[in-house]
């Protein structure tokens, strides 16, 4: 007679779940969409960000190719400072191994080796006060600096990268190109103007 209740108690328990989860299906229903879209937005915010990775990597190092310094580096000194979003390719261990090696390494925005150790600086997400501060305080070393988030570019980068969907493509800022003390073959700033008009 117990076990016959405590089966009737189990069988109500186990309608109620069910009532319960018949119900709840629009909500349950509204999760799994919920779950799958942002499963959906997040693998593809994760293959946009492989994708600029990519790109980033690619136009950085065309920059550093086409640049020129009074004493050519060996290898170029590349510092990563800030926090940055698309700057992994550039630690990769290949680029020690190119015709023209590239060292990376990552330095803190107020380190005060960045004049002395770096001929780039990339500069990952600050604010315009950040980067103005950052410029005389390596003015007078031959210094390309490169932001990865700077839509305007006029707060004292050479070049700044403008994301596009998956691709990068950047701006030139002539008057800090020409502080700067290195040079950039002239392709590089055409190419700028044609990314910027287009």
């Amino acid at each position: 007679m117990k076990r016959s209740k405590h089966a009737g108690s189990l069988t109500h328990i186990a309608r109620g779940s069910f009532r319960s989860l018949f119900f709840s299906r629009p909500y349950l229903l509204g999760l799994l969409l919920l779950l799958s879209f942002g499963g959906r937005t997040a693998t593809e915010n994760a293959e946009q960000v492989q994708s600029r990775t990519q790109a980033v990597t690619t136009v950085v190092l065309g920059i550093i190719s086409y640049t020129r310094w009074s004493t050519p580096p060996n290898p170029v000194r590349l510092c990563v400072t800030a926090q940055t979003r698309y700057a992994d390719g550039l630690f990769s261990p290949l680029l020690l191994e190119a015709p023209h090696p590239i060292k990376t390494q990552r330095l803190p925005l107020d380190s005060n080796i960045l004049s002395q150790q770096c001929d780039v600086i990339y500069l990952g997400d600050v604010s315009n006060a950040q980067r103005r501060a950052l410029i005389p305080r390596i003015a007078g070393h031959s210094i390309l600096v490169i932001s990865e988030n700077d839509t305007e570019c006029s707060a004292g980068s050479a070049f700044c990268l403008q994301p596009r969907g998956k691709q990068i493509g950047f701006k030139v800022n002539l008057d800090a190109l020409a502080r700067s003390g290195v040079r950039v073959h002239p392709n590089v700033l055409q190419l700028a103007r044609k990314l910027e008009s287009s």
